[in-house]
């Protein structure tokens, strides 16, 4: 299989940036022979208001990737992954209003404590609940991702991870998650699907075009860690865990071929569904936005999801 051209530097160091989900203060420059990339905003636009309809409301919570965050700082919160998820479902006929909670840089203690983003209610978690609260009866579905920057600041000058510091990141959303996630399906009410996001591991990018980052095993392990975390959060809490291992091929390491490089599926799959190889930047792309919208629709539709 061939992919889109690898820009191998520009890989190897945006790998360095980020753990999971960026936003809000970067860690350590990389070295300055890399190109620079854009901080994010340390606070997000107002949140969405509640698409036009009478359809049930889709409330949708989270970090950067659910606000939408794109190379260069802007927020493209119509493309990103809930408002594309709520697309595709009204393409099966289920006509959702959505509103996008999503907040830049959010991490568990933020989105329990505030500092990130302004909202009415104080936090994203007060937010979530009020709009609960007001829509009570006419809501149909809930989504959230959090946790990934929790891990931001555990790289050290763009060469090396700080495994500890990956071990109390891992720890806090231990801590957080089930806080968040029983206060959110107490507050969306018993017949609402939840549906937490998992995370995906660009560490796989970084083993496969060889970069000399001290701790890249380590750091794979912390994902996993965290996406154990976040999976045994969601149970507790009577939500559904929604994983995106399989949709970025986390376990697959059959060779491919990307921009005249053989690199395993899994590596293809990171530069391929996020702007990690083109831009230096962590977040979806265009296509991983989609991909993600796809996966979050369908698990929709199985926690029984209909018009």
């Amino acid at each position: 299989m061939t992919r889109r051209p690898l820009t191998v530097a520009a890989a190897a160091a945006a790998v360095t940036l980020v753990l999971s989900a960026c936003g809000g203060s970067d860690p350590e420059p990389a070295p300055s022979s890399a190109p620079s990339r854009a901080a994010a905003p340390t606070t997000s636009p107002s949140p969405s208001e509640p698409a036009d309809g009478d359809g049930p409301l889709y409330v949708a919570l989270g970090d950067s990737l659910a606000a939408g965050y794109q190379p260069g700082g802007s927020e493209l919160r119509d493309s990103a992954y809930p408002a594309l998820a709520a697309n595709r479902l009204e393409g099966d006929g289920v006509d959702l209003r959505l509103e996008n909670l999503g907040c830049s840089g959010e991490t568990t203690t933020s989105l329990l404590e505030g500092g990130k983003c302004d909202f009415a209610e104080g936090t994203q978690i007060e937010q979530a609940e009020k709009v609960l609260a007001d829509a009570k009866g006419e809501v149909g579905l809930v989504t959230i991702d959090i946790g990934g920057n929790d891990l931001l600041a555990c790289v050290r000058g763009g060469a090396s991870i700080d495994t500890a510091c990956v071990d109390k990141g891992v720890a806090t959303v231990r801590k957080n998650l089930p806080t968040i996630l029983d206060r959110l399906t107490a507050a969306a009410g018993g017949d609402v699907p939840v549906l937490v996001i998992g995370y995906y591991n660009p560490w796989v990018a970084a083993k496969a075009i060889d970069q000399p980052i001290q701790g890249v095993e380590e750091a794979a392990e912390g994902y996993a860690a965290l996406s154990a975390a976040i999976e045994k959060a969601a149970k507790g809490a009577g939500a559904r865990f929604v994983g995106l291992d399989e949709a970025f091929a986390t376990n697959d390491t059959t060779p491919t071929t990307i921009g005249g490089r053989t690199v395993p599926e899994n590596a293809a799959r990171v530069c391929t569904l996020t702007n990690l190889c083109t831009a230096r930047d962590i977040h979806f792309s265009d296509e991983g936005a989609a991909t993600v919208a796809r996966v979050v629709a369908q698990a929709a539709t199985e926690a029984g999801v209909t018009g």
